[in-house]
């Protein structure tokens, strides 16, 4: 991410407010001097135009005022839309440029002007404990109405000001254009991109297969609730650090078969617009998948893993990124499995995975504003407890 994107996450009122209006400031003077016709040049991000950008901004701040309203009116919103759930954002956004593609330019202008002033009134409009208690309400899960303005908001604006910059520096020739590093989906904010800025430390957080089918198995996950408050305490944390958060899902043929309830990830874990969504069908999360493209374009050189199971697909994970060169800090107490004797297999993988492969952290001592935390041994033995 660009030096922009480092700064904390607001954890206030005014600072929300003034966060979102200091980038759509921002986003206006860098298109203000651009003609109509450039404003409707493809290929600014992926195929998209500016136009297209902004339109997709606005639709996303529809979605989150419906949401907001729907709760309000005592319904209960489909979140984030009708028929898609977090795993399918990439149709999604598809769906909202294909809406919105024909829409004039002056029209998505106007709109998106009305849609921020609408939703920093509503901000103002809120106490310090309805944007800020997690879980205030019920379509956010454990996280905050403010995280998600802040999505919404800053974090999307940040996201187009960066692309619209250097799309337009490639046509001008100062940059040479980047290919798109994700399968074709024309319509994605964080998924279809050109070459991206560096984000703080060059890290993200990988959380493997927490998929709900895994935890209906007839032997437990072993301390199921244990690790999903580590996995959970992890996110929180990348988040506070403007560190991307990638959910991979596994699915073959016969279980955790894709878009089944099953194959869904388990409801503890609620996913924002801006988190990255990776769908395998091997062990390891990098084989015949977009996820090195997708880490490249971020400069990724290190990577937190956490998540199921503990002797298949996290530890192939960790073994596939170790092989590829990124630094790979495996989250002790954030992994698990169903096995019979899953204790002594997660100490057994700890231990094996500690020689060469992986630092080895608790949840609690993971630092992800610190590039070179994260890549310090873990102080206590590799024991996994």
């Amino acid at each position: 991410m660009c030096k922009e994107a480092a700064m904390p996450k607001p954890i206030n009122k005014q600072q929300l407010l003034d966060e979102a209006q200091k980038k759509y400031e921002a986003l206006e003077r860098q298109f203000a001097s651009l003609t109509p016709e450039e404003m409707v040049r493809p290929e600014v991000i992926g195929t998209w135009s500016i136009k297209d950008i902004l339109a997709h901004l606005l639709e996303w701040q529809k979605m989150l005022m419906d949401w907001y309203e729907a709760e309000l009116r005592g319904e209960t919103p489909a979140v984030p839309a009708e028929g898609y759930n977090w795993s399918q954002l990439p149709a999604l956004n598809q769906a909202i440029y294909e809406r919105c593609r024909d829409t004039a330019l002056d029209d998505v202008r106007s709109q998106l002007d009305a849609s921020h002033k609408h939703m920093l009134e509503v901000v103002a409009s809120l106490s310090e404990e309805e944007l800020f208690t997690p879980g205030r309400y019920a379509w956010i899960g454990i996280n905050t109405l403010a995280s998600y303005v802040d999505s919404c908001a800053g974090d999307h604006y940040r996201w187009a000001l960066t692309g619209i910059r250097r799309g337009t520096k490639v046509w001008s020739g100062e940059t040479p254009a980047a290919k798109p590093v994700h399968r074709a989906a024309a319509g994605t904010s964080k998924r279809v991109r050109t070459k991206a800025p560096k984000n703080p430390g060059g890290t993200a957080l990988l959380i493997i297969d927490v998929q709900r089918d895994l935890f209906e198995k007839t032997t437990p996950i072993y301390e199921a609730e244990k690790m999903l408050a580590n996995i959970r305490l992890l996110v929180d944390k990348a988040r506070a650090a403007k560190i991307p958060v990638f959910y991979v899902q596994h699915s073959n043929d016969k279980e955790l078969v894709e878009e089944t309830d099953g194959w869904k990830l388990h409801p503890a874990l609620t996913p924002l617009p801006t988190d990255h969504f990776i769908h395998k069908h091997h062990g390891n999360a990098f084989e015949d998948t977009t996820l090195k493209a997708e880490l490249d374009a971020l400069h990724v050189h290190h990577v937190v893993v956490a998540g199921l199971v503990t002797h298949g697909c996290v530890q192939a994970t960790c073994n596939g990124a170790h092989e590829l060169g990124y630094d790979v800090v495996l989250v002790k107490d954030a992994h698990s499995n169903y096995d019979a004797k899953a204790r002594d297999v997660i100490d057994e993988w700890n231990e094996k995975l500690s020689h060469g492969i992986v630092q080895l952290q608790a949840a609690a001592d993971v630092d992800f504003q610190s590039a070179q935390a994260l890549r310090q041994p873990a102080i206590s033995p590799p024991t996994g407890r």
